[in-house]
């Protein structure tokens, strides 16, 4: 990450992406925070880490899935969900009088496949992925949603002489309002004066 820095000085937020399968490369992701460096460093597409020129790209994070944390399915969120809780490895049901010794064997929600309900290479969760994002691209291009792009930096603040008048000069500390004494009265000496 100190490298990515070298390269582009206003990188901030460096993150590697972990990925549930292994890759030669790592992936990271950045904010760049100067407007005009963030288009220089896409319009130059390669930055160059060690002794490499590795690609950069826009980052679009991906459509976030809607599943249940009760029954381990897709679309559903588990305050909707009328099925009883299940373990998320074994799909067992679990009761709350007695406590669950999963077998370690994963079971799908989506496909009754022997891996985990939310692994990326169930193909029910890759057709379901795929689905949200034609749809998503659709209410975008109708204009049911936006996708929010890097802002031009807002400029800097120019102090300008027409932008601040000068106060009068007359005395506005002297108030005669906050410069007279008032008693000072409480409960408790309201309370003593009437005994």
């Amino acid at each position: 990450s100190n490298e990515i820095q070298r390269t582009i000085a206003s990188a901030d937020r460096i993150k590697r992406i972990h990925y549930s399968y292994q890759r030669r490369t790592d992936d990271y992701r950045f904010d760049v925070k100067d407007y005009s460096e963030y288009n220089a460093v896409l319009q130059l597409g390669r930055i160059a880490i060690g002794h490499s020129w590795l690609s950069i790209t826009k980052f679009y994070p991906g459509n976030r899935l809607t599943y249940c944390t009760r029954c381990w399915r897709i679309g559903h969120l588990r305050n909707t969900c009328n099925a009883e809780s299940k373990c998320r490895i074994c799909l067992e049901n679990l009761n709350s009088d007695i406590p669950h010794t999963c077998r370690n064997e994963p079971k799908c929600a989506q496909c009754d496949g022997k891996h985990h309900s939310l692994d990326s290479q169930c193909q029910v969760l890759k057709e379901y992925k795929d689905q949200l994002t034609e749809d998503v691209e659709v209410a975008i291009q109708k204009g049911l949603l936006q996708r929010f792009l890097p802002q031009e930096k807002s400029p800097s603040f120019e102090h300008r002489e027409q932008d601040f008048p000068p106060l009068t000069a007359s005395d506005n500390h002297s108030n005669k309002k906050w410069n007279t004494a008032l008693p000072r009265t409480t409960i408790e000496s309201n309370n003593l004066r009437a005994s």
